[in-house]
């Protein structure tokens, strides 16, 4: 049958289907181990907007048995058949290398697709369902989502309000590092802003909310101190950057408060985030000097460029999907008996000619006519018993591909073609 492609995700399937689909790393470990009896290499992808597994299968009746074993058993019925899809072959491949690239993503060119598929591979090796089109699989995928991202801008900019306000302080302040943050309520897009900015080493770290356990909560997850609500002025003095997201009926941060705190600064300037809805921060702050305030309008403009620029770059990288998809399956054309035959003896050809040539000197001109046919006779005598075994290789076989592709690698016959992909275990 070859290689196959059966799952689900975001497109196809909703949430509380993903969710009763999804595999942890010891769960995946232990599914692949158990349908070793029907796959010879797979790769088990689990995210929380997909679940797709790759594998090599020698038999078509085995693939109802893979639904059987990841989903349907995992979702207590076949009621999941709906949401699957299956591909075989060269549209699988192009499938991977398009999830690595990001085009198959929720959020259109995202970074942790890479990770996530670097992981996959790693439960596979743990799960010993690697073989050599497996980890020539993984390797290009990776390969092709780092091409991806760095020879096109489907990575370029902010995709999250949060994500976007961290990178416009970046702008204002070039480095992040030992910069104060202030985080004035304890909402979800606050805090996620916040560890964005922790993340790039934004310390001190305070939090002021109105309800103090809440505050004291969120500072031992994120790693904060607490300040009273009657300090918040006077917070305002000492970080560099406010991020605020209170729900509060009315604004929270006043010109006049501002102003204050804007003579203690000498000049420094404050970055001021207000991602509440109403707007905690009165847009009179915008007349103070150095005082750069952004809301989510704004937040929401900055992310909208984003990703009008990733979706214009989306024909590029189907053009270079395209070409990484052909090259690998060249290669795997290539493991077969035919072509291992040709391209060894014509290596073998190879060498021949140019030790003739390198030594040419050393004969005399009469000789060497009866030199070109020693060294002709000589090669195909050597070759005569390998290539008989290699006639003999089942074309398609699991066992005849690992065989092929052995002596494609000890005789280096895609020497010429090779890339440093790397190892993506690694």
């Amino acid at each position: 049958m070859g290689l196959v492609l059966v799952g689900l995700n975001h497109e196809t399937a909703p949430l509380p289907v993903r969710e009763r689909v999804a595999f942890s790393k010891d769960e995946a470990v232990s599914a692949l181990q158990e349908l070793k009896p029907w796959i010879n290499q797979a790769l088990l992808l689990s995210t929380c907007n997909r679940t797709e597994l790759y594998a090599l299968l020698a038999d078509p009746a085995d693939l109802a048995r893979v639904k059987e074993t990841l989903f349907f058993r995992k979702f207590k019925s076949n009621g999941t058949d709906g949401y699957l899809y299956e591909c075989a072959n060269a549209d699988v491949v192009r499938h991977l290398f398009r999830v690595a690239c990001g085009l198959d993503s929720m959020v259109l060119g995202e970074q942790e697709i890479l990770g996530q598929v670097k992981n996959a591979y790693e439960i596979s090796r743990q799960a010993e369902t690697v073989g050599t089109l497996f980890h020539r699989l993984a390797s290009q995928a990776m390969h092709v989502g780092k091409r991806a991202r760095t020879e096109t801008q489907i990575g370029f900019g902010p995709i999250s309000v949060a994500f976007a306000a961290v990178e416009l302080a970046e702008k204002v302040f070039q480095k992040l590092e030992g910069r104060g943050v202030l985080l004035v309520g304890a909402g979800e897009n606050g805090a996620l802003c916040a560890e964005h900015l922790l993340a790039r080493n934004a310390r001190p770290f305070l939090i002021a909310n109105r309800t103090l356990e809440r505050a004291e909560a969120l500072a031992r997850d994120l790693g904060g101190e607490t300040i009273a609500w009657k300090d918040l002025a006077r917070a305002l003095t000492v970080v560099d950057i406010v991020v605020a997201t209170t729900g509060a009926p009315h604004t929270v941060i006043q010109p006049d408060m501002v102003r204050d705190a804007m003579k203690k600064r000498e000049g420094k300037p404050l970055f001021l985030v207000d991602l509440a809805v109403p707007r905690d921060i009165d847009p009179e702050v915008d007349r103070l000097q150095s005082v750069f305030r952004f809301d989510l309008d704004a937040l929401k403009g900055v992310v909208e460029t984003s990703v009008a620029r990733r979706r214009k770059e989306v024909p590029a990288v189907e053009h270079l999907v395209t070409d990484e998809v052909e090259g690998f399956m060249r290669w795997w054309d290539s493991l077969a008996s035919g072509p291992v035959i040709r391209d060894l003896h014509q290596a073998f050809e190879s060498v021949r000619v140019h030790e003739l040539e390198q030594n040419a000197k050393r004969f005399k001109d009469e000789d060497r006519q009866q030199l070109e046919v020693f060294s002709l006779n000589l090669v195909r005598k050597l070759l005569m018993s390998a290539s008989l075994e290699l006639k003999e290789q089942k074309d398609g076989d699991p066992a005849a591909l690992e065989r092929l592709a052995a002596v494609r690698r000890i005789f280096r016959l895609d020497a010429k073609d090779e890339q440093d992909d790397g190892d993506p275990s690694v």
